[in-house]
């Protein structure tokens, strides 16, 4: 008794688990994240290859066969256990449409009864969503969801891809080929994709372009599962053998590590003949599976059944595998989406609420702008806006008093090195750059050439031989000519970097919808206004450059004298013109470092990195019109439409996140290897997929996995020993084929039946010893005891 509660248990959990997997696959495939791929299994198959009856095989849904019904989107099945039966068919609109059209998309959920026909009901959709005569209707990426459910449903997801076609028809065009051809590809290609690539016996499969697809995104075949349809026709064309060869996998170029299933479909229908029941179905095919050469093939690869049990199980493994990487792209895309919201803001509604907006706002700014002038660039609690870090591409734009201080050096440098309208040489023999340049003389020159050519022509009323006082004033005023220019530039540099900042702290703080209006009714005019005041204070100190005041550093006289004592000492003799211009040179040495530092102190300091602290002084927002506020703070409805989508986008997120959570710590998850040290999956995380010529090697070491108790059915005739160890050695063995039904009859009130039925287990597998994968991986042996109870828990599952 108390065993038979247990194994009932143990099967809720599993049953559990695979309904939470299914759940988080829906809210990631409703959340429409660009970067997280979907671990999920597409069915896809030529037009005439009979998908249509495996999807009917698999869920008991009619498809309608009208053309075009289903055959322009993908088209999401979801089969889902519950005590009342029902289907309901509703859309997920693709996130680029415009927001009327998803809302439109989002209200056509409908419940299937007998008002509302399941093909009037998915005819109705898809017209919705691709009206027919449209151009570009094939191209529409929203997903038609059918969700089935039932007391004996298996718990399994689907994605039905529209048929490959060959040629052009009246139904589709070759645009329109080309368009189904890209979104089957875009599917495929992702690394997370389970390939359910359905081939017809009707015709010869070396021309299915779905094989060739397959191969081409899945060139080691780790992650496509074959199946045949109609198998009753091969006959007809001469290719029976040669299609049992292919489902035993003996094919290596269509050689699927997942294998091979054969379904029969039914015959066609005449009107108003009703659909055989499943059990109908299963009743044929295993009358024909029983006669012929067909019955060489294992029951556990025959039959929809078969293959609904192995998607269900293999979709649960799929996922399990995936979860932890899910975890981490989850958890991005939320921080992106939250990083979205916060650049749009809250909405206001009110003028006085958009004044409130405006008064927080410009806190959070000026919390920003104190440190950053300061220069000591401490983020406020729970903001990250400064780097704690080096950039490795230079001052970030956030230290402003830094910035300002390496334009200040750079002033200060180009000053000494540019400031001087000559360059003068105290050597007679200048050196040959100075050569090069028009404007460089030797001092002795210059006094000769220039300073006596000035005395002569400014003499006054003085007597010969006195000087004229104004002479020093002149050449000075002459030599710092280059000044103003330089200074002017260094205050627009100044400028810049403080835009550059307020920049920075619009895109940090600031809503997106906000900045360009803000900018245009704030920053731009108060920003004038600081430039103006500091382009007032530079053109009082370039003016205070023309007042003749004398010196009055004790330095000027100190370099004077040592001067004249430097050619007493060495009998040089000079004239009144060197005199002059020595006098000059002193002056302009002393001149030239109080010109940089006033610049710096009264034009940058003063007016540009003092006047920051108040621009984001929270009074001036007390001082704006209604009209302004609502010029900077309103928003618009593309706005508001934008903050909907992605306030429910977020909320799938974190339902996804939650979920996949809770499933990363279950320990049958753990025990899965993450998909980054799997090598199940022959392609990497990006969208292209592995190159065929640059396969994984299969004999790489991959994480040791916990055997499973089931044999892998799709290959006959191959016998080998110690298959355990070469399957390790080769590669990852296969994920399990559903058990056989004889071996999963366990009465739960009886452990020792258990007992039996797991004996008989043990002979069946050893008489089906020859059912092997051709790849070289042999069915591990069946478990002791402490894998009976999940035996039982499977059965329940696929009951």
């Amino acid at each position: 008794m108390s065993s038979s509660l247990e194994s009932t248990l143990d099967a809720r959990d599993l049953a559990g688990e695979q309904g939470q997997l299914l759940d988080l696959l829906e809210k990631l495939q409703y959340a429409q994240l660009d970067n997280v791929k979907l671990p999920q299994i597409v069915v896809v198959g030529d037009q005439s290859a009979g998908k249509s009856s495996v999807l009917e095989a698999l869920t008991g849904i009619p498809f309608p066969r009208e053309a075009g019904a289903c055959t322009r989107f993908a088209t999401e099945i979801r089969l889902r256990r519950s005590p009342q039966s029902s289907i309901t068919v509703s859309i997920i609109p693709d996130r680029n449409r415009p927001s009327s059209e998803q809302q439109q998309l989002l209200e056509f959920g409908r419940l299937v009864n007998s008002s509302s026909p399941f093909d009037l009901t998915v005819m109705g959709a898809a017209e919705i969503i691709a009206p027919k005569g449209v151009p570009g209707r094939f191209a529409a990426r929203d997903i038609l969801v059918v969700e089935k459910k039932g007391p004996d449903m298996p718990l399994l997801t689907l994605v039905d891809l529209p048929g490959l076609v060959r040629n052009p028809n009246k139904d589709q065009s070759l645009e329109d080929i080309r368009i189904i051809e890209a979104l089957s590809d875009r599917y495929m290609r992702s690394p997370r994709t389970i390939i359910l690539a359905v081939v017809g016996g009707n015709s010869d499969y070396v021309q299915a372009p779905i094989l060739t697809k397959a191969r081409h995104f899945d060139p080691n075949g780790t992650r496509t599962i074959g199946v045949l349809t109609k198998p009753d026709l091969t006959d007809s064309i001469g290719l029976e053998d040669k299609f049992i060869e292919l489902v035993k996998n003996n094919d290596r170029r269509n050689h699927f590590r997942l294998g091979w299933y054969v379904l029969l479909n039914p015959g066609p229908r005449t009107e108003g003949e009703t659909w055989p029941s499943a059990e109908q179905r299963r009743s044929t095919e295993r009358d024909f599976f029983s006669k012929g050469k067909w019955s060489s093939l294992p029951a556990s690869m025959c039959g929809a059944s078969a293959l609904k049990q192995r998607l269900s199980l293999q979709l649960q493994q799929h996922i399990g595998r995936h979860v932890n990487a899910l975890r981490r792209q989850i958890q991005k895309a939320l921080d992106d989406c939250d990083a979205e919201l916060k650049s749009l803001g809250t909405a206001k509604n009110t003028p006085d609420e958009m004044r409130l907006e405006l008064i927080e706002l410009f806190y959070f700014s000026n919390e920003l702008v104190v440190p950053a002038a300061h220069g000591f660039y401490k983020n406020p609690p729970k903001k990250n806006f400064f780097r704690v870090t080096a950039d490795p591409k230079g001052t970030p734009a956030q230290n402003l008093r830094a910035r300002a201080a390496e334009e200040n050096d750079r002033f200060s440098t180009r000053i000494r090195a540019d400031g001087r309208k000559f360059k003068l040489s105290a050597s007679s023999d200048p050196s040959p750059a100075d050569k090069q340049s028009a404007s460089s003389y030797s001092k002795s020159e210059y006094a000769r050439l220039e300073v006596s050519r000035l005395l002569h022509q400014i003499r006054g009323s003085e007597f010969p031989m006195d000087s004229t006082p104004r002479a020093v004033y002149m050449l000075f005023q002459s030599h710092s000519e280059p000044w103003p220019r330089l200074a002017q530039e260094h205050k627009d540099n100044v400028g810049a970097v403080c835009n550059d900042f307020l920049r920075e702290v619009i895109n940090y703080i600031w809503p997106q919808r906000m900045r360009e209006p803000l900018r245009r009714h704030f920053l731009d005019s108060h920003m004038k206004a600081l430039m103006d005041e500091a382009d007032r204070e530079l053109e009082h100190l370039i003016q205070d450059l023309n007042l003749e005041v004398q010196p009055y550093d004790l330095e000027y006289q100190e370099r004077l004298v040592a001067w004249k004592n430097k050619a007493a000492e060495t009998g040089a003799t000079y004239t009144e013109a060197e005199e002059i211009l020595e006098k000059m040179l002193i002056f302009y040495e002393l001149s030239a470092k109080t010109f940089t530092r006033n610049v710096i102190t009264q034009v940058v300091e003063r007016h540009l990195l003092q006047g920051m602290y108040g621009i984001f002084n929270p009074a001036e927002v007390m001082a704006m019109t209604s009209e302004v506020v609502q010029s900077i703070a309103a928003e618009n409805q593309e706005t508001r439409d934008q903050r909907q989508a992605l306030t429910a986008q977020r909320k799938a997120i974190e339902e996804a996140k939650d979920a996949c959570t809770g499933l990363a710590m279950r320990k049958e998850l753990r025990e899965q290897p993450d998909e980054h040290g799997d090598l199940t999956d022959g392609t990497s995380d990006e969208d292209e997929p592995q190159s065929a010529a640059n396969p994984i090697s299969r004999s790489s070491s991959t994480p040791r996995r916990r055997p499973l108790p089931a044999s892998t059915p799709n290959v006959a005739g191959d016998t080998r020993s110690n298959a355990v160890v070469e399957a390790t050695a080769r590669g990852p063995p296969q994920l399990p084929p559903p058990v056989p039904p004889r071996q999963l009859q366990i009465a739960e009130s009886d452990y020792g039946q258990l007992d039996a039925l797991y004996d008989s287990g043990r002979k069946s597998q050893t008489n089906q010893k020859t059912d092997q994968d051709k790849n070289g991986v042999s069915p591990p042996s069946l478990p002791d005891h402490p894998l009976k109870r999940h035996t039982s828990s499977f059965r329940n599952i696929f009951k």
